[in-house]
């Protein structure tokens, strides 16, 4: 997971940045899950591949994650939660390009134990991000502000040139048009619900 960047501010993220500062507890389990892993393939002589998500939205995405959260707001008119006034930005990845990503890596024997972002490399802001759903959706989304909790960190932004290098993989879905996938996939799904 992109989580174990922590609140990093070098940016683009890559591989070899440090990750000892997790902003959250399942920050720390994904760094953790990392770690043991490369104890393990030291010791069994193993080889392992860790892919580090960014922000992955799409049709059937996890329903705690902010694409779904704030579809489900918009279409059902509740507030949407703008931490930092919609300030903050994440490097949204379609599914489509996850799975691409996957597959590539899995066609790349690791030489030992490595670690790839799988990221769309183009991070976008949350108000940005919400106007884009509005748009889709047809529909205007209500805005609530709260302070950003501690475990929010400011941006995410993937450097995706060792996975490229590796595998060929880049990005091919841009924002507008992975949302548009998504709703078409999501209204008649939230109207069954």
């Amino acid at each position: 997971s992109s989580s174990v960047y922590g609140g990093n501010d070098k940016f683009p993220f890559e591989e070899t940045d440090t990750t000892d500062h997790p902003c959250s507890l399942y920050a720390a389990t994904k760094k953790s899950a990392e770690v043991l892993t490369h104890s393990y393939c030291h010791l069994h002589g193993m080889k392992a591949s860790g892919l580090r998500f960014f922000t992955v939205y799409g049709p059937w995405g996890r329903p705690d994650m902010a694409p779904m959260k704030f579809a489900k707001a918009i279409l059902d008119g509740n507030p949407i939660p703008l931490f930092n006034g919609g300030d903050m930005w994440r490097d949204f990845t379609y599914i489509d390009d996850i799975v691409n990503g996957v597959i590539a890596v899995m066609g790349t024997p690791p030489a030992k134990h490595e670690i790839y972002n799988i990221g769309n490399n183009q991070p976008v802001r949350i108000d940005e991000f919400v106007k884009t759903l509005e748009d889709v959706f047809g529909k205007k989304a209500i805005i609530d502000t709260p302070p950003a909790p501690p475990t929010e960190v400011y941006k995410t932004f993937a450097n995706t040139d060792k996975l490229t290098r590796v595998t060929g993989y880049t990005p091919a879905t841009s924002l507008r048009d992975g949302l548009t996938k998504m709703a078409e996939w999501y209204v008649p799904w939230h109207e069954k619900s």
